[in-house]
């Protein structure tokens, strides 16, 4: 391609498509300010790479092409909504929306505000305690930080606070502690380790994966406990694979494949 081969999202959270159109499915999803890569273009649409390896169609309004950016100290945003203002004071107006898990550029501190800019030049201000670091990475703490998004609406290709399916639910825990892993639950399942094939013996924060057809792994949870499920499917939400609790899931528990890890 002529075009620069390097764009960045410009908006809090944009659409990777199966076709080059609006009218076709969803694979994933990018946030603001995630690097892509350029592979082709048709019409309005980019084809892409993103940062986990992942292949499909952006819409051109949504990115902006850049050549490679100097380095940023940036912040991590930790609130799940947040809003950038032209001025340091939530009562300016604002310039663009974000959420957990966007890093931002940091161009200057004052008065408890970061002032930060977007791909296209736009800058804007963000609260300083609306941002920080996850430093501890532990089995408790990564799931005690995924069970604060129960109730979370189940959306197909979704990977924030906006929308999660099961495999970008997993992913996005697993970011958030620094650790990153790619975004189908097949591809989870193949790059993770082993650990049970029984469905209770795995350890806080392992990962349970499942197959509609016993041919393709389709889905994904984490191991809260022996039993116990925490895993995205209809929405965010705590399920069992024990027959009489009241939780227990019977379709959940015949899809059972095994339980791998990422963790130590």
């Amino acid at each position: 391609m002529k075009d620069k081969s390097v764009a960045y999202v410009n908006v809090s959270c944009a659409n990777i498509y199966r076709d080059p159109t609006f009218r076709c499915e969803v694979n994933s999803q990018v946030i603001l300010w995630e690097k892509l890569e350029i592979i082709d273009k048709k019409n309005d649409f980019f084809l892409v790479k993103t940062e986990d390896q992942y292949k499909g169609w952006i819409n051109l309004y949504q990115i902006i092409l850049l050549d490679e950016l100097p380095n940023y100290d940036t912040a991590l945003i930790m609130e799940r909504q947040v809003y950038f203002y032209n001025k340091p004071d939530n009562c300016s107006e604002i310039v663009r929306d974000g959420f957990v898990g966007i890093h931002v550029p940091v161009l200057s501190n004052k008065d408890g505000w970061i002032e930060t800019k977007f791909p296209d030049g736009t800058k804007g201000w963000i609260e300083k305690k609306k941002t920080g670091r996850i430093n501890e990475v532990s089995r408790n703490k990564i799931i005690k930080y995924a069970s604060t998004f129960l109730g979370i609406a189940y959306l197909w290709g979704g990977k924030t606070v906006q929308g999660f399916d099961c495999s970008g639910y997993v992913q996005f825990i697993h970011k958030m502690f620094g650790l990153n892993i790619r975004r189908d639950a097949w591809m989870q399942f193949e790059d993770s380790q082993f650990v049970s094939k029984d469905p209770i013996e795995g350890d806080v924060g392992d990962l349970l994966f499942f197959s509609e057809d016993e041919k393709k792994i389709s889905h994904v949870g984490f191991f809260l406990k022996p039993g116990f499920l925490l895993h995205c499917k209809g929405m965010v939400k705590i399920e069992s694979l024990v027959k009489k609790n009241r939780l227990f899931n019977e379709k959940i528990l015949k899809d059972f494949v095994e339980i791998r890890t990422f963790l130590n």
